[in-house]
């Protein structure tokens, strides 16, 4: 890992033509959460007061990158919808994940982002925690 980097959280990196994101935490789980946090930073997303629901989310992939990927565009299919999640709880287990989410009304949105993608995503985990860089298509 980066010395110039937090142990957990996100920073925004360069990219040609679409926007990347480093993401990075100390155990997979938070990775996500990570995740989720720099895409509504990305967004701008401002949640306001006002909730919604309570949803679970259930995916099935073939690996921890789909699963990364799956759950960014619900996250994304959601703010189309003018509703921003924070997480209640999230696990991970092998290719399954399963999460509750404490959906709010959505106020605002500075940027229009299209879907998380495939693009280059490998999450690594070693001793140092795990960390990923993920490329939305604007």
């Amino acid at each position: 890992m980066d010395a110039n980097r937090p142990f957990s959280g996100f920073a925004e990196v360069p990219h040609t033509a679409d926007i990347a994101l480093d993401v990075f935490a100390p155990n997979l789980e938070e990775l996500f959460i990570n995740a989720a946090k720099g895409l509504y930073h990305i967004l701008g997303i401002r949640k306001g007061t006002k909730e919604v629901e309570n949803i679970h989310v259930s995916m099935v992939a073939e690996d921890r990158e789909g699963l990364m990927v799956s759950l960014l565009n619900e996250l994304l299919f959601h703010a189309a919808n003018n509703q921003a999640g924070e997480f209640i709880s999230l696990e991970i287990n092998e290719n399954q994940l399963e999460a509750d989410l404490h959906m709010l009304e959505k106020t605002g949105q500075q940027k229009e982002v299209k879907a998380a993608t495939f693009n280059d995503l490998v999450i690594v985990q070693d001793a140092e925690g795990c960390h990923t860089r993920i490329v939305f298509d604007v």
